[in-house]
Formats: C-alpha cells, sequence, structure tokens
C-alpha cells in the first residue's frame, strides 16, 4: 500500500514537472510568432556613439547641399554664371527697344555686382597672406576679376538705359569708369566711343593732323 502511494506521488511530479516545461516553452516562443515584434515598441538605445554618428550624418546632408551651389550654377544668385544669364537678357531687351523689361531685369543684379566684387577681392587679399592657402586665394583672385567684368557690363548697359532716358549726364559717369576699368578691351572702347557718339569728348581729326605736319 505504502510502495502504491509513493509511486502516485512520483507520478504526480513528474506531470506537474512536465506541464511546467511546455507552458515555459510557450511563454519563451509566443512572442516570436511575429518576427521581432517583442522590440516592436521599444526604441534603440541612445549611446554617445550613436548620437555622434546622427550628427555626422546630418552634417553630411548640409555638406553635400552645399557642393551642389556651385559658383557657376545658373540657379545660383549668388554664382559668376546667374549674373552673366541676367545681364544676356538685359542686352536682349536693349537690341528689341524693349526697355522696360531690361530695367526691371538689371535692378535683379546691379548693386550685388559691386558687392560682389569687392568681397572677392577683400577675401583674396585676405587669403594671400595665409600660409598655405595660395590655390585658395587665387580662385578669389579669378572670381574678383570676373565679377569685374560684369560689374563693368553692367554699368555699360545702366548708361545705355540712362541715355534713352535722356540723362547724358548720368550715363556719362558710368562709361568714364568702364573706360578706366576695361582701357584695352572692346567694352572699353565701346564706352569710350559712346562718350564720343554723345558729345562729351570727340574723334582724332586725322586730315587736320596731316594738314599740320604739311606746314
Amino acid at each position: 500500500m505504502q510502495r502504491t502511494i509513493i509511486a502516485a506521488f512520483l507520478m504526480w511530479f513528474v506531470f506537474l514537472g512536465c506541464s511546467a516545461a511546455v507552458n515555459a516553452e510557450n511563454n519563451f516562443t509566443a512572442p516570436f510568432t511575429k518576427p521581432f515584434s517583442i522590440f516592436k515598441d521599444k526604441e534603440p538605445e541612445k549611446t554617445e556613439e550613436s548620437e555622434l554618428n546622427i550628427q555626422i550624418e546630418k552634417n553630411e546632408k548640409v555638406d553635400k547641399n552645399l557642393v551642389q551651389l556651385n559658383v557657376y550654377d545658373p540657379k545660383n544668385s549668388l554664382g559668376v554664371t546667374y549674373v552673366e544669364n541676367i545681364l544676356d537678357k538685359v542686352e536682349f531687351y536693349i537690341e528689341e527697344e524693349d526697355f522696360e523689361s531690361a530695367k526691371q531685369s538689371i535692378k535683379q543684379i546691379n548693386e550685388w555686382v559691386y558687392d560682389a566684387t569687392e568681397y572677392h577681392t577683400d577675401l583674396f587679399k585676405t587669403l594671400k597672406k595665409l600660409d598655405n592657402s595660395e590655390a585658395q586665394a587665387d580662385i578669389e583672385r579669378k572670381l574678383a576679376i570676373q565679377f569685374a567684368v560684369l560689374r563693368d557690363k553692367t554699368l555699360f548697359l545702366e548708361a545705355q538705359l540712362l541715355l534713352n532716358n535722356g540723362e547724358k549726364k548720368q550715363a556719362v559717369e558710368n562709361l568714364v569708369e568702364v573706360v578706366r576699368s576695361q582701357p584695352k578691351t572692346d567694352l572699353g572702347f565701346k564706352a569710350y566711343e559712346t562718350l564720343q557718339d554723345i558729345g562729351f569728348t570727340y574723334k582724332i581729326e586725322y586730315k587736320m593732323i596731316d594738314e599740320q605736319d604739311k606746314q
């Protein structure tokens, strides 16, 4: 009788042990019926390294955007090509005698070309004094020259618009500035020729010189 009771208890304990093991296994495997479901509402732990990586990624995105804003990009309003395109439009409008459109277009850049020329010149003067900055200083020198040419072209086109309005005295100031800046270029020659045409100065009479030489 005693052996029967002991055997019954042993069987009961074995049954309880098996049930507990099955339940434990079910509890362990249940969350994985959906892949990664146990991580669904958990955010990854933030560490100094992860935050640093996030900051680096943000900086890289900013740098990429800055690289896209090339000085020769036609969409870059600070750059050379943008100004060149505006001046081409102004020239076209003047040729078509659409002076109002020309005036509106030139307003977009007439002050900026002066400022940009000065800014690049200042950067050149600053950088050339620094060690190991010769290449970058040379870039600023070239940009200063390019903007100076655009500035003079703007002055010349403005002079044409002023002359169209009958403002000869104001036009003379612009034209003299162009000749002073570019005495040996086609633009400088055109500016001086315009000064002759409007009566500010006059052309050399070669016949008069020949007659004086004969005397």
